[in-house]
């Protein structure tokens, strides 16, 4: 049966990725003029865009299990991406079978300073992988390339820092990744989102640190 809540827009030409974006009906705006336009330029040959109601783990799931393409690649509703991020990411992986996914650092864009934990735009440069430095607090961003067959799936049940949690999940599995210094892409803070104070931040630290035994 098909969901009309799932949008899948093909490029026969394109990139062998798939772009899953799981969509809150409120930010679909700035989606249409801003992000969408950008992953198009971008060349993927699989756009999925889910406006089921949902959390964002839950909706980014689905879309998996919806996307055929050789790499996925999660972009959220607020990010807007450079236009040759998932062609050098591709290059990358390409060049270098040993690796799980390719990332890179960003720049944030708060609309709301006295809401947010940041209180203003603040750049999140990243750096090389690090297993040890991974353990301790994340720096990889969930907009990274991944290889279908090395992706774990969201632990839907967490509240927040699914992210962390998905790239600590691989790690455990021996899968890597490669930062990519030249690229950066820009992530529109729009409103409060996952940093409201209903998600506490140190419940989820601690979630994730039991989960793992770090």
């Amino acid at each position: 049966m098909k969901n009309k809540n799932i949008e899948i827009i093909e490029n026969k030409n394109g990139l062998p990725i798939s772009v899953i974006i799981p969509l809150s009906k409120h930010r679909e705006w700035f989606f249409n003029e801003h992000v969408l336009p950008m992953i198009q330029i971008n060349q993927p040959s699989e756009i999925i865009i889910n406006r089921n109601k949902g959390t964002a783990p839950t909706k980014r799931n689905h879309g998996f299990k919806r996307s055929k393409k050789k790499y996925v690649f999660f972009c959220d509703d607020d990010i807007v991406l450079p236009k040759s991020l998932l062609k050098t990411f591709y290059d990358v992986l390409e060049r270098n079978k040993d690796v799980g996914y390719a990332y890179c650092g960003y720049t944030g864009i708060v609309f709301d300073p006295k809401n947010h934990p940041m209180k203003g735009n603040f750049s999140i440069n990243s750096t090389d992988f690090d297993s040890e430095k991974l353990k301790k607090g994340n720096y990889i961003s969930t907009m990274s390339l991944m290889r279908r067959e090395v992706f774990p799936k969201f632990d839907e049940s967490l509240n927040r820092l699914q992210d962390w949690d998905l790239y600590l999940t691989m790690m455990n599995k021996g899968i890597t990744g490669k930062f990519v210094k030249n690229m950066r892409f820009m992530a529109f803070y729009l409103d409060q989102g996952i940093t409201n104070n209903t998600n506490d931040i140190h419940l989820a630290h601690h979630k994730i640190k039991e989960k793992h035994s770090i």
